[in-house]
């Protein structure tokens, strides 16, 4: 698993049906995740986006335009999501390449 998860403590479940991990659960997972930390360690929260690399200008925009807390968590959610699928594709990209040098 990313290492860049270890401070939400998060893992992906297996789906028992499946052989590939069931990502709504994880999801779920970090939304309440996030939530928590939201509510009672905020400092946690914000260690932990920029461990990920979550773009500072998004994060500023979800707590300046989004009113409910919850729809933060929400927002927050989709843009480490979707860094982390980032950081996915360019480690795929890059470590193809160097299989083709080889």
């Amino acid at each position: 698993m990313n290492n860049s998860l270890e401070i939400f403590d998060l893992t992906i479940p297996e789906h028992p049906e499946l052989d590939t991990p069931d990502v709504s659960v994880f999801k779920q997972n970090l939304l309440k995740q996030v939530q928590f930390l939201l509510e009672k360690d905020i400092n946690t929260l914000w260690n932990g986006l920029y461990r990920i690399d979550v773009s500072e200008n998004k994060v500023k925009e979800i707590f300046l335009g989004v009113p409910d807390s919850s729809e933060v968590a929400s927002k927050l959610c989709e843009v480490i999501i979707e860094r982390l699928i980032q950081k996915m594709n360019f480690r795929r990209k890059y470590s193809s390449n160097s299989d083709e040098a080889l």
